[in-house]
C-alpha cells in the first residue's frame, strides 16, 4: 500500500484529466477494488494490448515512440491506457545509437506527461545522445510537462501539425487524505514514526500547514530543474523560459513555436528527408565495442569511448566498451 500512495503523492509533470484518470486507478486499488480488464476491454470493444516499441527505422533515420504516460516503470497503466517506460525508452535510444543502420534518431512524442521520477534521467540521456548522432524530436498530438522536457533536450523541436499541443511546464503533487474513508469502515491507522519530516504530510491525516509547505518545497525545487532543463535545452534564460514558457499553459500550434517551444511544424516523411539530407558533416557512428580482457585494457577503452563522447561519464563509458566488466 505504501508504493500505491507514493505514486498517487509523488510529484508529477501532467496534464491534469491525466492525472485525476491515474489516481482514479490508484485510488480503486486502496478500497481494495480489483480492476476488472476483462469489463474494460468489453467496453472499448478491443483487447488492451498496449506493449511499448522500441523503434522502427525510415530510410536510415530511427522513429523512437514515446507516447502515453511516461513513468520509469510501467505496468497496469500501460495495459489500460499504454505508456512509457522511461528507463525501456533510454534502452532503446542507446540500441539507435550503436545501430549502424541508423544515422539519426526521431523521438516521435505523443504524450501528456508523466512522474517527475525517472524524467530528467531520460532528458539526460537524449541530450547525451546528440554528440553521437542527431537527435530531432517530432511531437504529434501532445507533448506537455514531462514529455516536453525530454523532446527539448533533442537538437530541434518540431511539431507535426498546427493543431498539435505543447507545454504545460510545471509540476503538481496531490495529498490524498483517505482518514474519512477508513473511519467509514470502522479502521483507524496509527503511524509510528521517528524523525520531524517523515509522513508529515500521510495520507491517513488532514494535510498539516508543515505538510502543505513540505510538498511545496519539493515542487518548487522540481519546478526549477524543468525550469533550467528548458532553458539550456532550448539555449534561452531561464527570465525567458519563467515569462514566456513555464507558466502551465498549453501552446497550440505556431503559439508553441513564437513562445520559443518548438522550431516549426512538418511532417514525418518530410523530417526524415531533412535528416537524409543534412548527413553531410555529421559524426559516424561509434564503432562496435571489441570486449577487453583485463582491467587496464578497460581502463584504457573507456578514456578512448570518453574522448569520441566528451560527455559520456567514465561508468558509461566502462558499460559502453565492456558491458560485462
Amino acid at each position: 500500500m505504501t508504493y500505491t500512495l507514493n505514486i498517487i503523492n509523488a510529484p508529477w509533470a501532467i496534464e491534469p484529466a491525466k492525472l485525476l484518470e491515474i489516481q482514479a486507478i490508484y485510488a480503486g486499488y486502496l478500497r481494495g477494488e480489483q480492476i476488472d480488464i476483462e469489463a474494460i476491454e468489453k467496453r472499448l470493444g478491443r483487447p488492451l494490448v498496449n506493449e511499448p516499441k522500441a523503434y522502427t527505422i525510415e530510410s536510415g533515420v530511427a522513429v523512437l515512440p514515446i507516447e502515453g504516460i511516461v513513468a520509469k516503470r510501467m505496468n497496469l497503466l500501460t495495459q489500460i491506457s499504454g505508456g512509457t517506460s522511461s528507463q525501456r525508452a533510454a534502452q532503446s535510444l542507446e540500441t539507435a545509437l550503436h545501430d549502424s543502420s541508423v544515422h539519426s534518431i526521431i523521438l516521435a512524442i505523443d504524450s501528456p506527461g508523466g512522474t517527475v521520477d525517472g524524467t530528467e534521467l531520460l532528458a539526460n540521456s537524449v541530450a547525451a545522445a546528440r554528440s553521437v548522432k542527431p537527435v530531432v524530436t517530432l511531437a504529434s498530438g501532445m507533448m506537455c510537462s514531462a514529455a516536453y522536457w525530454i523532446g527539448s533536450a533533442a537538437q530541434s523541436v518540431y511539431l507535426a501539425d498546427s493543431t498539435t499541443q505543447a507545454g504545460s511546464i510545471g509540476v503538481v503533487a496531490t495529498h490524498t487524505d483517505i482518514s474519512g474513508a477508513q473511519a467509514a469502515q470502522g479502521i483507524k491507522t496509527s503511524e509510528i514514526t521517528a524523525g520531524r519530516y517523515k509522513r508529515i504530510a500521510s495520507s491517513y491525516a488532514p494535510l498539516s500547514p508543515a505538510g502543505r509547505q513540505s510538498m511545496q518545497d519539493q515542487v518548487d525545487y522540481t519546478y526549477s530543474l524543468f525550469v533550467e532543463a528548458v532553458a539550456k535545452n532550448r539555449g534561452v534564460g531561464t527570465d525567458k523560459v519563467l515569462r514566456d514558457m513555464a507558466d502551465g499553459r498549453v501552446f497550440v500550434g505556431k503559439q508553441a513555436i513564437d513562445a520559443g517551444l518548438a522550431d516549426g511544424i512538418v511532417t514525418l516523411p518530410k523530417l526524415v528527408d531533412m535528416l537524409n539530407k543534412n548527413r553531410t558533416g555529421t559524426k559516424s557512428p561509434p564503432p562496435e565495442p571489441v570486449l577487453p580482457a583485463t582491467r587496464a585494457e578497460v581502463d584504457q577503452a573507456a578514456k578512448a569511448y570518453m574522448q569520441r563522447n566528451p560527455d559520456a561519464s567514465y561508468l558509461a563509458a566502462v558499460k559502453a566498451v565492456a558491458p560485462g566488466a
